[in-house]
């Protein structure tokens, strides 16, 4: 299984290994509707039948079969596109599906098994499907991945990014490939051309609007109550994504975290360019080592995480909400402490 976050000539490349299926695994957005995208490409320039047919309903089995069983699809070559969104595979549809592909060897396939299981890659119908297929990923990306996976992202989208700014991005994304790839394409959109280094990352990062995410850090930390719940209403009607401001949060809140509770807590400079934070962003840092409990940092991390969850999906809540909860309660943690 390949794990590629901008495959390219897809269709080209089953051709070469004399194969007449693609398999995806995972239901990730930006991988899946990359790949999709990609094979509409290649049928729209080939002039090539493009079919697409979901296996969602055990009694829709029959209706699926007609349209293979109409001579003139296979009168020139077309490309199927079979989706299996999810729960068990029905005897008849695994059946049909290795027949089918295994007896039009000169037309094209793409099964996408939205939410594959251990189950299902283990079992004997999927192995014999694999030997046909080539076999792709699209999964959110873990922690040793997500770099990597930004990188790529942002070479298909022809914007350069160095190290510090990937390493910064997939931060503030928290491991989220969506919320990283709409910052890359508002990057691309700028056109800054030259390699984009932390700065200009930092300075785009929000589109230009006259409050951006790394204000929001300034007006909470400084427990300034007015200027925050501006910048939040600003965000949300800006339409913002939660996950991005909740990115920031996570971001400085672990440098705190791994300075507060490391057997050396002196903070130098070279400490903090090391955990990715610069410029202005190390004062507050440093504020809030002065100011912040071990119990806040620990609360405040813990949040972040329920947040992320929310944002993701993965938890039940309302984004915005809980966003707008955590950093209120930041803010007058420090407009108390400054008072």
């Amino acid at each position: 299984m390949e794990v590629i976050f901008a495959p390219k000539n897809i269709v080209e490349r089953i051709k070469k290994l004399n194969k007449n299926c693609v398999i995806v695994l995972g239901n990730e957005p930006v991988v899946s509707n990359h790949i999709k995208k990609e094979i509409r490409s290649f049928t729209n320039s080939n002039n090539i039948e493009y079919q697409s047919i979901t296996f969602s309903a055990p009694d829709k089995i029959n209706e699926i079969k007609k349209l293979f069983d109409n001579g003139s699809l296979f009168s020139n070559e077309t490309l199927f596109s079979i989706s299996i969104p999810a729960g068990r595979v029905l005897e008849d549809t695994k059946k049909f599906i290795i027949k089918v592909v295994a007896e039009n060897s000169n037309d094209y396939f793409i099964v996408h098994f939205q939410k594959p299981t251990k189950e299902l890659l283990k079992s004997s119908w999927f192995q014999e499907l694999s030997k046909k297929s080539l076999q792709l990923e699209a999964k959110e990306p873990d922690s040793n991945h997500i770099q990597q996976a930004i990188k790529a992202r942002a070479n298909f989208h022809k914007v350069n990014l160095d190290n510090e700014s990937i390493s910064l991005l997939s931060n503030l994304s928290l491991g989220n490939l969506l919320s990283a790839e709409n910052e890359v394409i508002k990057l691309s959109l700028v056109g800054l051309g030259a390699e984009i280094d932390i700065k200009k990352l930092i300075s785009h990062i929000s589109n230009g609007s006259k409050f951006d995410s790394f204000k929001l850090l300034d007006y909470c930390i400084s427990g300034q109550m007015k200027k925050t719940a501006q910048a939040l209403s600003y965000f949300e009607e800006e339409g913002i994504e939660p996950l991005i401001l909740n990115g920031m949060f996570s971001w400085i809140f672990t440098a705190i975290s791994k300075i507060k509770f490391s057997a050396d807590r002196s903070v130098t400079n070279t400490k903090l360019i090391e955990l990715r934070i610069f410029g202005t962003t190390q004062e507050l840092v440093r504020t809030s080592l002065n100011k912040l409990s071990s119990k806040q940092i620990e609360a405040s991390l813990i949040k972040i995480k329920e947040i992320d969850l929310i944002c993701k999906g993965l938890r039940i809540g309302n984004p915005w909400l809980e966003i707008n909860r955590f950093v209120f309660g930041i803010t007058r943690l420090f407009n108390k402490k400054t008072a």
